[in-house]
């Protein structure tokens, strides 16, 4: 893995005044918090059933039919999906062009889960959670898999992109049986993932363009997922950008600071 530059390994540091924290339960906000924000006219969230072998085809989800229960997830049974069809799903936010965030220092945070009873084919076919950012000139994602205990061939998957990507890190294997804090974090030249407060790897710009004006955030899992909340901070400030904790059956209610 190549070596980040000595800011980037101190982003560690600023964790705690970057990402503050919530319980898993991180859905719930606080009465002052909700009232410091606004709900503005903002896009729905998109989902995406991604078809492995094409049995059924890949095809859209509207949030009605993936938001419900308190959080967001693609279920397996909503289509006759064929025995070996190893599938992934996706849920995504493409950013308005009015809000100008920059995806070069920003916390994206997810409370999420991906346990081995969430998809119909075992875990060893992949549980893995990844967490993906897309700007006007760059993009980045981590990737969690599973443990090697139930793919020896996990670790393979488990990686950091920034442009180029890095993989084989082992801090980017776990099983996600419960809810756990996922965090994208970029911040002065570099992209790292976090787990729980706990820094897993990092990877630096290098020669890479920087990412730009955030366009897209989103998730993606290996089978059937769960997302409980979505949280983006800017990572230089601490400020709250946007939120999402799915509380509303059906419905998006994405929440963003007031300009």
């Amino acid at each position: 893995m190549k070596k980040l530059h000595n800011s980037i390994l101190a982003i560690a540091c600023l964790l705690l005044f970057s990402c503050k924290k919530e319980t898993i339960n991180g859905s719930a906000q606080s009465s002052t918090e909700n009232a410091s924000l606004t709900v503005a006219r903002t896009p729905k969230w998109q989902g995406k059933f991604i078809s492995d072998n094409g049995l059924p085809p890949s095809y859209a989800v509207a949030d009605k039919d993936f938001i419900q229960n308190g959080y967001a997830r693609i279920y397996d049974d909503m289509v006759d999906i064929d025995d070996e069809n190893y599938y992934a799903t996706k849920i995504r936010l493409v950013i308005p062009a009015s809000l100008n965030i920059t995806g070069d220092s920003l916390n994206f945070e997810a409370g999420v889960k991906n346990p081995s009873n969430s998809s119909f084919f075992k875990p060893y076919y992949g549980r893995d959670v990844t967490l993906y950012i897309k700007g006007e000139t760059n993009e980045a994602y981590i990737n969690n898999t599973v443990t090697s205990d139930i793919n020896p061939d996990a670790q393979k998957r488990a990686g950091i992109k920034l442009g180029k990507s890095i993989r084989n890190i082992p801090g980017l294997q776990y099983n996600f049986e419960d809810y756990g804090v996922f965090i994208l974090q970029t911040f002065n030249g570099g992209v790292v993932a976090y787990r729980n407060n706990e820094y897993l790897g990092g990877l630096g710009y290098e020669e890479e363009p920087v990412i730009g004006r955030l366009k897209e955030i989103g998730v993606i899992f290996k089978g059937s997922g769960y997302i409980d909340y979505i949280k983006v901070y800017n990572s230089v400030d601490g400020k709250l950008l946007m939120s999402e904790d799915f509380n509303t059956d059906g419905k998006s209610t994405i929440v963003i600071l007031p300009d």
